[in-house]
């Protein structure tokens, strides 16, 4: 799969290596970039990567929704 073919910054993928998913922040070479709405970020071997299926689209909107609620509580604490 080559970064022209189907992925594209932006795009929701699953690492098959990490067993996890996250979005495709930037490609370099043969590796991508990703990262999840922790904050977390890894690169992956292209090979590794596949098109999110749309439970797994699911699971990263209801992580981002869980960290947006998480970061106020963390600043009135600071």
């Amino acid at each position: 799969m080559t970064p022209g073919s189907e992925l594209r910054v932006g795009m929701a993928v699953f690492d098959r290596r990490t067993d996890m998913p996250g979005v495709i922040r930037s490609f370099a070479g043969p590796a991508v970039c990703l990262v999840r709405p922790s904050g977390l970020t890894w690169q992956a071997t292209l090979i590794s990567v596949r098109p999110a299926t749309a439970r797994e689209r699911a699971q990263l909107r209801a992580l981002a929704k869980l960290h947006r609620k998480q970061r106020p509580a963390a600043r009135r604490r600071a």
